[in-house]
């Protein structure tokens, strides 16, 4: 996605990566957070500590003691997300600069993990809201102590779970974390281990067996059950495995009708209407709330559709919004609808119809991203995809609209343009890099941002594996700073970052429940 247009920024970002050697260590005075030497404090010093505990540049004491800004006994991945988080304005001051001696943080060892056996993974297997809904419909509240289960498809002899809060580094239990429970073996011959967390005090967990282990991994109320990816491990993740997400113990899977409606640009596109279990259409005292989606043909992956009775497996990765649905009703949740609205394809199709045109795009962007259809798929949303469901489902009047890459930016734009209609919007890896700040902040200056405006969730990775993600990177977690100063009011927005994420539905299915939680207050 967006490979072409990015060409240029990808050229100087490997430019930039090629300035550091063998090792780093800097004469200047001491800056907390100055990894690099150079007396300021940049996204090249998160990026640096990135580099060395990947292995593939060695910082020297000095440069890492500088580095750990949380306060840990060595540099850990949580010191370059901080300097991020503080560098999009999220957080003031760094965590060691405010953390009491009774409170030490010891994050996760980093060294690349040995090579775990390779096994078939399981079928798919088959920041809370400071200002959540407040209408008579809203969510129904979640408890906060929730099990999450993991599948040990890698066969681990031991199995930890090694659960923190990302903001503050604080433990439930120091590294490798809490032994997992040992509780039933599923029908693929995997044993499940389970744990409780509290979720209004944790948000992240990283399964391992001492020495192998996935990558920083979101929990929340929408968060069941986990498993591992065994094909995603490498260099790329620093040595990591990705977790995958799956619905624990839901036995049914939903239902997806796939329908088409005339586009404007002169061709039928497919919409994915997604009914959660225990939907019932002749129920008309159960409402449910909607999510729409852009790029609708990447967010379900191995469902059956019931027109044509086949397979609807439509990428190599996908979304799994369905297994966060179900697993949000697994914690006494409620259900929710969600509707993707299928992209143009060809790509440069995509290209037009995600793109808002909300000014010049950038000089190295490509044509098909100039004028481009932004409009028309909003207006398509709005006056036809949401009276149709609204029409035909039993839906109550709370509404989020989210995408990703392209579509992060289209989402954007639709809940921007259209406030009054969405109680929260979902950008994870949007393309706010079409337009410079100076279009962004005139965009943003002709808004009214004084009323009741939606809850938004910024996602973006910031993997130096992945020059695409990277790149994106820089303008995706300026934003909240640019609403910020348009007036949009800070406690409606919040910026989550990875620093091993990387541009794919992998990553954005990691942090979909994330989003569905913050966004909507459960």
């Amino acid at each position: 996605m967006l490979k072409r247009v990015l060409s240029v920024i990808i050229v100087v970002a490997l430019c930039v990566g090629m300035l550091y050697v063998t090792a780093i260590s800097g004469t200047a005075a001491d800056v907390l957070g100055d990894v690099d030497g150079d007396t300021k404090v940049t996204v090249l010093d998160a990026t640096a500590i990135q580099r060395h505990l990947a292995s593939i540049i060695q910082l020297d004491a000095a440069a890492i003691d500088r580095g750990r800004v949380t306060g840990n006994d060595k540099l850990v991945i949580l010191d370059a997300t901080a300097i991020q988080r503080k560098l999009a304005g999220i957080i003031k001051v760094f965590p060691v600069e405010e953390v009491t001696p009774t409170q030490p943080s010891t994050a996760a060892p980093t060294a690349a993990p040995t090579q775990a056996p390779t096994v078939k993974p399981t079928e798919a297997p088959t920041q809370p809201v400071t200002q959540a809904p407040t209408e008579p419909d809203a969510m129904t509240p979640v408890k906060n102590s929730i099990p999450i289960y993991f599948s040990n498809n890698m066969n681990w002899s031991t199995v930890n779970a090694y659960v923190y809060k990302q903001s503050t580094g604080q433990e439930m239990s120091k590294w490798p974390g809490s032994a997992m429970k040992y509780l039933t073996t599923n029908n693929e011959g995997e044993k499940v281990y389970t744990v409780t967390v509290d979720v209004s005090k944790y948000d992240r967990v990283i399964f391992n067996n001492g020495s192998d282990q996935t990558t920083d991994t979101p929990v929340t109320k929408a968060s069941s059950g986990y498993f591992i990816d065994p094909a995603r491990k490498g260099k790329e993740y620093s040595g990591k495995y990705i977790a995958g997400v799956y619905p624990y113990g839901q036995n049914g899977e939903g239902n997806l009708k796939i329908i088409s409606k005339p586009y404007p640009d002169g061709y039928n596109k497919k919409i994915y209407i997604w009914t959660p279990e225990g939907y019932n259409a002749k129920d008309k005292s159960k409402k449910y709330s909607v999510l729409y989606m852009c790029d609708g043909q990447n967010l379900f992956g191995d469902e059956i559709d019931p027109n044509t009775g086949l397979p609807t497996t439509l990428s190599q990765y996908e979304w799994e919004c369905d297994e966060s649905v179900l697993s949000l009703m697994q914690n006494g949740g409620d259900g929710i609808i969600v509707v993707g609205v299928e992209a143009g394809n060809p790509e440069e199709k995509r290209n037009h119809e995600l793109t808002p045109n909300i000014g010049t795009v950038v000089s190295f962007a490509g044509s098909s991203y100039v004028n481009g259809g932004g409009k028309v798929f909003s207006d398509f949303m709005v006056n036809t995809v949401i009276p149709y469901v609204e029409q035909n489902y039993n839906t109550n009047s709370i509404r989020g609209i989210a995408g990703s890459s392209s579509g992060g930016i289209e989402a954007f734009y639709i809940g921007i343009e259209h406030m009054d209609k969405f109680q929260y919007i979902g950008a994870l890896s949007p393309a706010f890099i079409l337009y410079d700040q100076a279009t962004w902040a005139k965009y943003l200056r002709a808004k009214d941002f004084t009323g009741d405006v939606p809850c938004i969730y910024f996602f973006c990775g910031n993997s130096p594996q992945d020059d695409l993600e990277k790149a994106l990177y820089t303008n995706a977690v300026a934003m909240e700073g640019w609403m910020k100063t348009a007036g949009y009011p800070a406690a409606k927005m919040t910026t989550v970052t990875d620093a091993d994420a990387k541009h794919n539905e992998g990553f954005w299915a990691l942090y979909f429940p994330e989003m569905l939680s913050w966004c909507t207050g459960i």
